[in-house]
């Protein structure tokens, strides 16, 4: 066993001396030393003569391409980028320098608001007609509301066509019914046509419309100072309000609507408004503060408060 071990021992001694060896002297079995190639080179020796290749006298760099959709971001070669920061931002263009502080020009406010379009209705109404015959409405009973009936008095009064009524003044003297076909229905009106024995006029009286007198109130109310004030009566009046003068130059009732004209020292030019109703709006109060909670006991004086009981 032991002459086992020494014969292994000298063969793998020949094999590493073997492989040392070729290690060793592998250099020399390489071709042609390459330094030996290259002629030797003696004074000075120009660039273009040993590249063969004429020096440029400047590059042409392309423009470099911006980055972004405004144009703004821009990136040269070898050139890093000028930054700003801008509002806590990166910005490659500088901010303004600051310049002088303008206050800006508050616009003048009209200062009026339309609150109220006041109309007095006719004391009568026509309010529903009772045929007593199909499709005769001239022998129909006509039924009229007292608008400004007192507590003692009727609020409706019942009539027909011809016949007069001395307690309230008024006489009948036609009713007709007027049809108008309206996509597949049918509408009807009826007018009446009554002698107001008061005035002497003839009045007309529908059961769809309210007749309203002659004569309206236009109420106005200044929105820089709801103290003031103010009420017109027809197109063309003026009024003072907010140290500027307002004219009428229009009133719709059918939209409630009125355009004034306003004029001040303030104003270049004359400014021309269509206002509509509008109420007042509230004054807004503040609340009050919610009620602060009483203290909560703290857990020393809770713990000596339950010690007493024992001493």
């Amino acid at each position: 066993m032991k002459h086992l071990e020494k014969i292994v021992f000298l063969i793998v001694l020949l094999i590493v001396g073997g492989l040392a060896y070729w290690a060793l002297s592998g250099d020399s079995t390489q071709g042609p030393d390459v330094a030996s190639d290259i002629p030797p080179v003696s004074g000075m020796v120009s660039l273009a003569s040993y590249s063969g290749v004429p020096p440029s006298a400047q590059v042409q760099w392309p423009e470099p391409l911006p980055q972004d959709e405004e144009g703004k971001w821009l990136y040269r070669v070898f050139t890093p980028p000028v930054l700003y920061i801008v509002d806590g931002r990166f910005d490659p263009v500088p901010p303004l320098p600051p310049g002088p502080i303008v206050d800006p020009v508050k616009e003048e406010p009209f200062g009026v608001a339309l609150t109220d379009i006041q109309r007095n209705q006719y004391r009568l109404q026509l309010d529903a007609i009772y045929e007593t015959r199909l499709d005769d409405v001239e022998s129909a009973v006509l039924s009229f509301e007292n608008v400004y009936a007192s507590q003692t008095e009727r609020p409706t009064i019942s009539i027909k066509k011809g016949e007069t009524n001395e307690e309230f003044g008024f006489r009948v003297e036609d009713i007709r019914r007027e049809e108008t076909r309206i996509g597949g229905g049918l509408e009807r009106e009826h007018i009446a046509t009554i002698t107001d024995l008061r005035t002497g006029k003839t009045v007309l009286l529908s059961d769809r419309d309210t007749l309203f007198e002659e004569g309206v109130a236009l109420v106005f109310e200044s929105t820089i100072n709801p103290s003031e004030k103010a009420t017109a009566n027809e197109v063309g009046q003026t009024f003072q309000m907010n140290e500027a003068t307002y004219t009428i130059s229009e009133v719709n009732l059918d939209n409630s609507a009125v355009q004034l004209v306003k004029e001040s020292e303030k104003l270049e030019v004359p400014e021309v408004k269509t206002l509509t109703v509008q109420k007042s709006q509230p004054v807004e109060v503040p609340s009050s503060p919610s009620p602060e909670p009483p203290p909560e006991a703290s857990s020393e004086s809770t713990d000596e408060s339950f010690e007493s009981l024992f001493n």
